[in-house]
């Protein structure tokens, strides 16, 4: 019989790097936001605006969120039906996900090492989330590739730009929808990973609106440039959803 798993440790390990993640991100969203109210207000455009407000509006939810369901988990963690681990991080990847809202926008003074740093502090805790999960049984494989498919399903969201395409004022508002349609179901995906054992379930729902919203964006703009980094993720997202469907055929 293997090494018991220390499920102390692990949300711990968790936690801390989604704490860095709230804290690495909102560090560089609250200098951007400095950034652009220091520049000059005249040149700032509907577009400017908006994704000002979003990125304070995701400040000010997320931590809202976070420490609201917090609280609610702390006064119930007597209650015998409550469960206080997957409750908590569950509610704190919804957190995350409105906090993410703000970082999908490209405001002035904008800091993307930063911002990758920050989300790679998610992955990190999600793949102590995995193998934790694997500790304790067995579908590895389907774990691992549930864990591959999560992240490449957030890679290939779009960051909303400014553009100067003949096709601008329709294409701005669709790519604000498309990037913020697919935060929600990023974070949806993300709150079930971790409310449950880390797997899954590669519901269509989510893949289309990424598959129709990634090549909608991809396409409007392709002549102005090619958002290679998004091509490239909804491609592997493609495939690792495809994967994932037909393993969980495999194993009915």
């Amino acid at each position: 019989m293997g090494k018991p798993i220390n499920h102390a440790k692990f949300n711990a390990l968790k936690f801390i790097f989604l704490a860095l993640y709230f804290v690495i991100l909102t560090v560089e969203r609250l200098i951007s936001i400095i950034v652009c109210f220091a520049s000059h207000i005249s040149e700032l455009d509907t577009l400017d605006y908006y994704m000002i407000a979003l990125t304070i509006f995701a400040i000010f939810g997320a931590y809202i969120m976070a420490v609201m369901k917090c609280t609610d988990a702390a006064k119930h963690q007597d209650d015998e039906d409550f469960e206080p681990n997957g409750n908590i991080f569950g509610n704190l990847a919804i957190a995350a996900g409105i906090l993410l809202l703000g970082g999908m926008v490209h405001t002035h003074g904008s800091i993307p090492v930063m911002q990758f740093i920050s989300y790679g502090m998610i992955l990190i805790s999600m793949a102590f989330h995995t193998v934790e999960n694997i500790g304790v049984g067995k579908s590895a494989d389907k774990k691992w590739l549930s864990f591959a498919y999560t992240v490449a399903y957030s890679m290939a969201i779009p960051v909303v730009y400014h553009t100067n395409i003949e096709l601008a004022n329709i294409f701005i508002p669709i790519e604000a929808v498309v990037s913020a349609g697919m935060v929600a179901m990023f974070t949806i995906m993300l709150s079930r990973f971790y409310d449950g054992d880390g797997e899954s379930d590669f519901s269509l729902m989510p893949f289309l609106v990424a598959i129709f919203g990634d090549f909608t964006v991809l396409l409007m703009r392709w002549h102005e440039e090619v958002n290679v980094f998004v091509l490239i993720f909804i491609c592997v997202t493609s495939v690792l959803w495809f994967a994932g469907n037909i393993l969980c055929i495999k194993k009915r």
